[in-house]
């Protein structure tokens, strides 16, 4: 559900909020120099918006779920939490506006969304393990390849994880295109099963 809310946000921060993403740090990083060259510094203005407040939102769940691993809590979700709450904080922000933001306010969704990834991918880190990312799959692909040139050894979740991110972002793109006004509801509501998800995990096991 993360990896495929993580595709699903990618797109759609694409599509509506000014041509940048909201994850994935390495092409926003390419499109600030695009800006400082000279060639769009709009858009390498938002891409550095979204990399600073990506760069907010992961220390914040960093902290609350090191926090929960400091204290010795099974399963340390607070960063899906703070997720969900930025998420639904930029529906209700959408649909006030009628899909239609004023530059200052899209460059404010824009900054609201990249912190609700970076809280994903932090929480997902501490909490998961680092071997386990849902939206920055560079590494996870490199690793993948390697493995299987060297150790002769498939990683299967690896193509798993690229499709789940695929198919969210073309259902973003979809929605986007056929309910516009809708479109941001995908990885809210996805966010939430996963956050819902877990806790009903963790109140099955207590209750055992």
């Amino acid at each position: 559900m993360l990896t495929f809310s993580a595709g699903a946000v990618n797109a759609w921060g694409f599509l509506s909020l000014g041509g940048v993403f909201t994850s994935v740090v390495t092409a926003n990083s390419a499109l600030i120099g695009v800006g400082l060259g000279g060639a769009d510094p709009t858009l390498g203005g938002l891409a550095a918006v979204a990399v600073l407040c990506y760069v907010l939102g992961a220390a914040a769940a960093g902290r609350a779920a090191g926090h929960a691993h400091r204290g010795g809590r099974p399963h340390r979700t607070d960063f899906l939490l703070l997720e969900l709450l930025l998420l639904w904080a930029v529906v209700g922000w959408w649909l006030a506006v009628d899909g239609e933001p004023s530059g200052g306010e899209r460059t404010a969704i824009l900054g609201a969304v990249a912190a609700a990834m970076g809280c994903q991918n932090a929480g997902v880190r501490v909490a998961m393990g680092a071997q386990l990312p849902t939206a920055y799959l560079t590494g996870l692909l490199t690793g993948a390849v390697t493995d299987a040139v060297t150790d002769r050894r498939v990683q299967w979740r690896v193509p798993v994880t690229m499709t789940l991110l695929i198919a969210g972002a073309a259902a973003a793109t979809l929605l986007e295109r056929l309910l516009p006004q809708a479109a941001p509801l995908l990885p809210a509501l996805l966010v939430t099963a996963a956050w819902l998800t877990v806790h009903a995990r963790t109140g099955v096991r207590r209750a055992s």
